[in-house]
């Protein structure tokens, strides 16, 4: 019970952490997911669709990090 309590309180750690990489790997996810159902009903599921999903995926990812390291904060004052 202990280890499942420390794997959970990690995880969610991590989902502080990095929101980044959090929302990139559930999106890569949902879209690996909505490839196999569509592939399978219509029967034209090929390996090639999975493998782009992911590159897409990633270069995303590689952009969001880039472009928040490098983005200039405009800061408001009142």
């Amino acid at each position: 019970m202990l280890s499942v309590h420390f794997k959970k309180q990690f995880f969610i750690n991590a989902l502080k952490a990095n929101k980044n990489m959090v929302t990139y790997m559930s999106t890569t996810i949902a879209l690996m997911l909505t490839l196999l159902i569509q592939g399978l009903i219509q029967g034209n599921l090929r390996p090639e669709y999975f493998a782009y999903a992911l590159i897409v995926s990633v270069a995303f990812y590689f952009w969001a990090v880039i472009d928040h390291k490098y983005r200039k904060r405009k800061t408001t004052e009142f």
